[in-house]
């Protein structure tokens, strides 16, 4: 290794150490839950860009010669790899909000055991999902699974908004809630379907003819707007404890509010006209 790679790894290990300290200091004089709150939202806007591009890549249905090319391209080994990587910060998100929703609304207040918890379940989801991708030959009834996983997601919305909506919080903080309790099973269960059974989520005849069912468009089409509605009134909050002048506020607000609405659109749309 010559002296200026080992210099470049040098500054790589410096600033590492750097974070960790920084870390170390936090969670020392703040709690976990300060340096966890500060990742739940950082993770939040990854998968909000993560959406985007879904989005994106998903509008290729329109030209199937197109999206079958693309994801021909996606199969190579880097590409599922950061298809895998992408399950961490997804899946801390959901885990935990949970955590948050235990914590605000049913007074679950032991943090160092909530903590492992979500660690501790993350990491046996991202290595099974690895798992699962890596042996690419096991099948699952969709009907079955995406019955169980809607029912899952109705029961944690439906326990949420009994416990939040006879008190005094704002209307759309608690939409909120309850669309995170929902989409706790419905993005997990999304996210592991889609590569639990491969041709589901990347071969363009599987996609097709699971977007034919009627059940499916309306499932998928509420999905994807829950998805934004919650990613965006996320958003909206972070501007508003950040930004302090009225003007840019508001600004920045309206123009989440717009990009959501239009991914959304653009997500159901896509759902429903295949």
């Amino acid at each position: 290794m010559n002296r200026e790679a080992r210099k470049n790894w040098a500054g790589h290990i410096a600033r590492v150490s750097a974070v960790r300290e920084r870390l170390l200091y936090h969670s020392s004089s703040r709690g976990w839950g300060f340096i966890l709150t500060w990742a739940h939202r950082i993770t939040g806007v990854a998968v909000v860009a993560f959406m985007f591009f879904h989005i994106f890549t998903l509008s290729g249905l329109y030209t199937p010669a197109k999206f079958a090319a693309k994801m021909e391209f996606l199969r190579h080994g880097i590409f599922a790899f950061m298809e895998w990587i992408l399950a961490v910060p997804v899946i801390f998100h959901a885990f935990n909000g949970a955590r948050l929703i235990l914590y605000e609304l049913f007074r679950v207040r032991d943090d160092r055991q909530m903590i492992r918890w979500v660690l501790g379940l993350g990491a046996v989801y991202v290595l099974s999902l690895g798992f699962f991708m890596i042996k690419n030959d096991q099948q699952v009834s969709a009907g079955f699974f995406w019955f169980v996983v809607v029912l899952v997601s109705l029961i944690a919305a439906f326990v949420v908004a009994r416990k939040l909506w006879p008190t005094k919080n704002d209307w759309m903080w608690k939409l909120q809630r309850i669309s995170g309790a929902f989409l706790l099973p419905m993005v997990s269960g999304h996210f592991f379907f889609m590569h639990l059974t491969y041709q589901a989520g990347h071969d363009i005849n599987t996609i097709l003819a699971r977007l034919s069912h009627v059940g499916i468009k309306l499932m998928d089409s509420a999905f994807v707007l829950l998805v934004f509605f919650h990613a965006g009134f996320g958003i909206s909050a972070i501007i508003g404890d950040y930004m302090e002048n009225g003007y840019w506020r508001t600004a920045l607000r309206l123009a989440v509010v717009i990009v959501m609405s239009v991914f959304g659109y653009a997500g159901a749309k896509l759902v429903i006209s295949l």
